[in-house]
């Protein structure tokens, strides 16, 4: 029993590669040798009456077994028009022969330089394998310190707007709380059994102080 071609396999590819292979052979040994012979003898006024006339050519004693070609095929077929454009251009449309050039040298650099980018991807990847390998034998963290000056800005802008609500919470109390810059404590001035150290740990109450003091400090007695 005959197989068939596998789920989105294209069982004409094969045949198809043979007839374009076949083509392209057809063009360089007999259509290119014949356009080279009547260059200088004959005019074209553009593409489309070169590619027709390269269709008679390459049709005119072509075996019964091989199908005919069409002009458009031939420039739309980027393999056929690869052969028959530089001789186009060569002969018949030197304008377009330079055009031809630069979009030929265009691409031969744009393959290059994607060459050239991809080597130098590859090059930086094993260097920087290499280098988080030498890293990891040394013991060192491949992770980035932290921008320490960043973390203390927000931080001190977070404490310092701690510390206003705390005071604007103390003068709010009308003298029952208080603090005490000397023992650096906060005070309660009507709970006699409050601990030594005041309503909090002393801990907790020493930076509120030294702010208050900085505050005194640079601002004046608030």
């Amino acid at each position: 029993m005959t197989k068939g071609a596998k789920p989105g396999q294209n069982r004409f590819a094969e045949s198809q590669k043979r007839r374009r292979d076949y083509r392209v052979t057809r063009i360089k040994e007999e259509v290119i040798p014949k356009l080279k012979a009547f260059a200088g003898k004959i005019t074209f006024d553009g593409a489309t009456p070169f590619s027709k006339f390269c269709a008679e050519l390459y049709n005119d004693g072509l075996p019964v077994n091989e199908k005919k070609i069409g002009y458009r095929t031939l420039v739309q077929g980027t393999e056929y028009w690869a052969q028959l454009g530089p001789v186009y251009y060569k002969y018949w449309d030197s304008a377009g022969n330079m055009e031809f050039k630069k979009e030929t040298m265009i691409g031969r650099l744009a393959v290059k330089r994607a060459d050239q980018l991809g080597a130098d991807i590859e090059r930086l990847r094993k260097e920087n394998d290499a280098l988080r390998s030498a890293l990891r034998n040394h013991g060192t963290s491949l992770t980035p310190p932290p921008d320490t000056k960043h973390v203390d800005n927000a931080f001190m802008s977070k404490f310092d707007k701690t510390c206003r609500a705390l005071k604007l919470v103390l003068d709010a109390s009308d003298g029952m709380f208080a603090v005490d810059l000397i023992s650096h404590k906060i005070i309660c001035a009507f709970n006699d059994l409050e601990p030594q150290e005041g309503l909090v740990p002393k801990e907790l109450a020493e930076p509120f102080v030294a702010w208050l003091n900085a505050r005194e400090k640079n601002h004046g007695q608030q």
